[in-house]
């Protein structure tokens, strides 16, 4: 609806400008009064143009600000938040893109404009009214399920591809997923070098036990929350989601440290590259390690 306001108003301007300069040649001036008519015109020209120049300025001023966002430094905590503290905690588990986002790490409200979000949601996720949200947080409901740990763990002992296959085929019915896994273990290998000399896992034990179910909790909490902000889903459906997320996150992670290793741990299964392991580590050791992160101040326990 803004949109075609700004639309509308940027073409009344232009043709009424338009008007005004034909208005200029076509009217005949009375010897004597040229002068203070040329002026006249020349204001109403100096009118119209002002006038265009704000609205452009009207209609770039929220991406500016979103712009501008992403230079703030440290932790953003909504100090208005009506949540409880509990529900912050739980919100707190999506804090990882907010961190990417610089937006509030702990309300509904996310910080984004409102062009940014819904944006976003078309074109990463294809979601712009109520049944694609729910379809597409549905999806990552199921992707959090898929959990592949202990099979990676199993391949960790084996390591050799054809032993890895044999038991692939011997442990899965469907194919499907099958390929799965083994994508993911072929990942775990690639990346478990990394991992340990960023110091996120100490051996492929600890990346085997933690398991990357937070950067799929975090996803899901995330555009949830955009969701949530941008009226596709209700408050409601919201806290279902985040509740959903919370409980698969603690049924196997017990504290922040090993949240914020899970997320990195899943990144790498999910495909990231070694460069975009890299450029998002150190916003997770933030998270993890500084004394005013809100993962600092509230308990991970439920």
């Amino acid at each position: 609806m803004k949109k075609r306001v700004i639309t509308s108003m940027m073409l009344m301007l232009c043709l009424a400008a338009q008007q005004v300069f034909a208005l200029r040649f076509r009217v005949r001036v009375p010897a004597g009064e040229s002068g203070e008519s040329s002026g006249a015109v020349k204001w109403i020209v100096y009118a119209i143009v002002i006038v265009v120049v704000a609205v452009t300025l009207y209609r770039y001023f929220f991406k500016a600000r979103g712009f501008l966002r992403l230079f703030k430094g440290g932790f953003r905590m909504d100090e208005k938040t009506s949540l409880t503290e509990d529900q912050q905690r739980k919100i707190l588990l999506g804090a990882i893109y907010a961190m990417f986002d610089k937006g509030y790490l702990n309300s509904v409200k996310t910080g984004l404009e409102k062009e940014e979000r819904e944006d976003r949601l078309k074109e990463d996720w294809n979601i712009d009214d109520h049944d694609t949200a729910v379809d597409a947080l549905n999806d990552l409901k199921i992707a959090c399920k898929k959990d592949y740990s202990s099979h990676i763990a199993e391949a960790f002992k084996l390591k050799g591809q054809k032993a890895i296959e044999e038991y692939l085929n011997e442990t899965f019915v469907n194919p499907n997923d099958a390929k799965a896994c083994a994508e993911q273990i072929g990942r775990a290998f690639k990346y478990i070098g990394n991992l340990v000399k960023e110091g996120i896992v100490k051996d492929e034990a600890e990346f085997s036990r933690i398991g990357g179910i937070a950067f799929d909790a975090t996803r899901l909490i995330s555009v949830a929350r955009w969701c949530a902000e941008s009226k596709y889903i209700s408050e409601k459906e919201l806290w279902e989601y985040v509740d959903f997320a919370d409980e698969l996150a603690h049924k196997s992670l017990t504290s922040w440290e090993d949240y914020g290793k899970s997320y990195l741990i899943g990144y790498c299964l999910w495909g990231a590259d070694g460069y975009e392991l890299k450029y998002r580590t150190p916003t997770v050791k933030k998270l993890m390690n500084e004394p005013d992160s809100p993962w600092q101040h509230f308990s991970f326990a439920k």
